[in-house]
């Protein structure tokens, strides 16, 4: 247990030094630090003197670390075996939800995406036994480098000495909140955000989204309701695992996230609150886990930002003024005119260089040495491949119906759409099977330099690339992948008419279950 106040420039472990310290509430305290073994920054939490939850948290920490999925923190160390006790996480920046929010609620097609990333994540958690059980706005970020993450797994819930005899019905109830924010700008869970709070009803439960906001789409409005338990449609039944949230969004349209430039990333998009208007002073911040007041510690937290723009956001620049007359930015006459001589000059050197250079003997004729290269034949250009069929190789013993159906998703080029295995008990089958592939027909045999397949992330998998003449005979294996999100297989320019993923071991998406979201052969033919 800690015995000893930190301050910064204190290092941990021999090898985490404490920069900057970012909150503190009920004993414990958030830092910026860094890793000097590997050169990065990390997040370490730390902890008072007679803190009472040390061990939980630790114990707590140590379960998180195991957890694979990118989008959820990733733990790296916890410890309180020495004179301070201390977790070490990644450092997350960018904009969490209740920041995105504060210029309007999302796209309907942009809230489902956002919102189906937590989901998986949070279902991928729950698989292994773990829960959020404190999920909010704050927890739920688009980070600088354009990606979603869920902040706070297991550690939050100890710090705020939150438990439930139902975990899953819990962050259900927790995704279904951030949903209905997403969806109109306001929130219907406990307090603890800048969100205005959502109506109720004359029964005390929230009303319905889409009596919030108009032109919530029917199926999303009907999630809202099934996770919070708001009366919804006949024959609609309540949502009460991650796992069922996951498949309810599967079911609607959604908008892919934005594409991120190396550079930066662009935040979901929001529609603007006319009454509200855009900050000019807003900033990329770091994520704060300790967003709850945890019992003992009931004041409000200070959250700090330490980053000098946000990169989330495209900057407006100033326009460029153009001067007649003197300016510090302007080109005077006199100097404009040297400049274009100087051009013509070196235009016409040019042209008589070149007619050196084309110019051959005396006789007038080429020369093939000073001339152009001679031309050579052209290689075959790498192409996206047309699928003239999608098939599964799908044999007894146990024949998968569902790998049967919706075979076409697989390469419909629609990021909503997918292929999927049945659910089984393991990453082996369930002991059922061997494998099980994924056959594309391409209709002639074609060479295939490399094929893209898009699943959702999670824990990884594993899966084969065959190319042969027939589905049976695609034996040659040509490169192995992780068949967890998105991935390249090098088909190292083999030839063959089939094209399968053979999936031998199948990745944990919340469910054992092979999902494809897309495939693309590129190669020539």
């Amino acid at each position: 247990m800690s015995t000893s106040v930190i301050e910064p420039g204190t290092r941990l472990a021999g090898r985490f030094r404490l920069d900057d310290r970012v909150s503190e509430a009920g004993g414990s305290t958030f830092w910026k630090a860094t890793d000097e073994i590997l050169a990065r920054p990390v997040a370490v939490l730390t902890f008072a003197p007679g803190f009472p939850r040390v061990h939980d948290v630790v114990t707590a920490a140590r379960a998180a670390s195991r957890l694979t999925d990118p989008r959820l923190t990733q733990v790296f160390d916890a410890d309180d075996s020495g004179e301070n006790a201390y977790v070490v996480s990644e450092w997350v920046t960018g904009e969490t939800l209740e920041d995105l929010l504060a210029e309007g609620p999302m796209e309907p097609g942009r809230a489902a995406a956002f919102l189906m990333e937590a989901a998986e994540a949070l279902a991928s958690a729950h698989s292994s036994g773990l829960a959020h059980l404190c999920i909010t706005p704050h927890n739920l970020v688009w980070t600088s480098g354009g990606t979603v993450k869920v902040t706070g797994l297991g550690v939050e819930a100890v710090l705020a000495g939150a438990a439930s005899d139902t975990p899953a019905a819990e962050d259900t109830q927790g995704l279904g909140e951030l949903l209905y924010a997403s969806l109109t700008g306001h929130w219907c869970g406990a307090e603890g955000t800048q969100l205005p709070s959502a109506p109720s009803g004359a029964d005390g439960r929230p009303v319905p989204p889409s009596q919030v906001r108009p032109g919530v789409p029917p199926d999303l409005d009907d999630i809202v309701c099934r996770a919070l338990h708001i009366p919804a449609r006949a024959g609609q039944e309540p949502l009460s695992a991650p796992s069922e949230f996951v498949s309810a969004l599967g079911r609607v349209p959604r908008s892919p996230l934005p594409f991120v430039p190396l550079a930066g990333s662009t935040p979901p998009g929001v529609i603007n609150r006319p009454d509200q208007p855009r900050s000019t002073s807003t900033t990329t911040s770091p994520v704060d886990p300790l967003s709850r007041t945890v019992p003992d510690a009931p004041q409000a937290r200070t959250r700090t930002v330490n980053q000098p723009q946000r990169s989330a956001r495209p900057q407006r620049q100033a326009p460029v003024r153009h001067s007649s007359s003197g300016g510090g930015g302007s080109i005077s006459r006199p100097v404009l005119a040297a400049i274009v001589v100087g051009v013509l000059i070196l235009v016409a050197l040019g042209g008589w260089g070149l007619s050196k250079l084309g110019g051959g003997g005396d006789d007038g004729g080429t020369n093939p040495k000073a001339g152009t290269k001679t031309s050579q034949a052209a290689k075959p250009t790498t192409e996206k491949l047309s699928v003239a069929k999608v098939l599964a190789d799908n044999d007894a013993p146990h024949v998968d119906s569902a790998a049967n159906g919706d075979l076409g998703k697989a390469t419909d080029d629609n990021k909503s759409s997918y292929w999927t295995t049945q659910h089984y008990n393991g990453a082996d089958f369930g002991r059922l099977r061997s494998g099980i592939g994924l056959v594309l027909d391409m209709g002639k045999t074609v060479t295939v330099s490399n094929v893209k397949v898009m699943m959702p992330p999670g824990t990884p998998g594993n899966v084969e690339l065959h190319i042969g003449d027939s589905p049976s005979s695609s034996t040659q294996q040509t490169d192995t992948g992780n068949a967890v999100g998105s991935f390249t297989l090098n088909g190292k320019q083999a030839k063959g008419r089939y094209v399968t993923l053979w999936f031998t071991k199948l990745p944990n998406i919340g469910e054992f279950k092979a999902r494809v979201r897309d495939v693309a052969v590129y190669g020539t033919g």
